[in-house]
């Protein structure tokens, strides 16, 4: 018996293996490796050094890893930035370690806060969801005894999952609003160290940092009493 197509098969599977490449020919010749390693840094890329050597080995190009390295360290100072970590938390974008120690603690002061607060928001409209899924349900005619029943513990589960996600995002809220308080503070602490400002400009800031010192005991309180009501739920909850 004949194996028809067989052949073609492995022809378009090779054809899709040797489409992952990790660069091209015209990459690999070209051979501006700073560059490449300059847009993999502002990327976010991981060190991608060994997979570029394996592929340019093919076209008998040996990669610089000098000039490659240098250009993504460079590269990496532009992505870890707490203004970048900022950003990348607020889209809720997975961070793959990749900043240097010297680095990720700026980046990570800057995306912690804000992807906690994303990710707590994502999972409240994923349970939201579940909600009105389970509540279209209840509302089929056609739904069976079996169904209603399902479909009711499903919505109850899914109404007690929205309440805790809710009490996430009121925690990460509060957790936000005491880092962006304090990262102030200590913008105004470091100015007021510069002996070279003028009065009307300390006097300005230290009102600042009074206004600011305010706040943070108010955050501060909220965020006490909130904890605190959240305790006494899972108490509440074992019983």
């Amino acid at each position: 018996m004949q194996r028809y197509g067989l052949v073609p098969f492995f022809t378009l599977l090779l054809g899709s293996l040797s489409g992952c490449a990790s660069i091209s020919q015209e990459e690999c010749l070209l051979g501006d490796w700073y560059q490449i390693g300059l847009s993999d840094g502002q990327n976010g890329q991981s060190n991608r050094a060994a997979d570029y050597s394996k592929d340019c080995s093919e076209y008998q190009v040996k990669m610089d890893l000098k000039s490659y390295n240098k250009g993504r360290s460079e590269g990496l100072k532009t992505y870890c930035s707490y203004d970048n970590g900022v950003s990348l938390g607020q889209s809720n974008q997975r961070y793959s370690n990749v900043c240097p120690a010297d680095l990720s603690s700026e980046f990570l002061s800057g995306y912690r806060p804000y992807k906690n607060l994303a990710s707590a928001q994502y999972e409240v409209r994923k349970s939201q969801n579940n909600i009105d899924h389970y509540q279209g349900q209840l509302m089929s005619e056609t739904i069976s005894e079996n169904g209603r029943k399902n479909a009711t513990a499903n919505l109850n589960s899914a109404k007690m999952k929205l309440e805790k996600d809710e009490a996430k995002v009121r925690k990460y809220q509060q957790e936000l609003e005491i880092h962006k308080i304090q990262r102030e503070k200590s913008q105004i602490l470091a100015e007021l160290s510069d002996k070279d400002i003028s009065n009307s400009r300390r006097e300005q800031l230290n009102k600042r940092l009074s206004a600011l010192n305010t706040q943070e005991a108010v955050s501060d309180g909220v965020s006490t009493v909130e904890s605190a009501i959240q305790g006494i739920k899972k108490i509440a909850d074992m019983f």
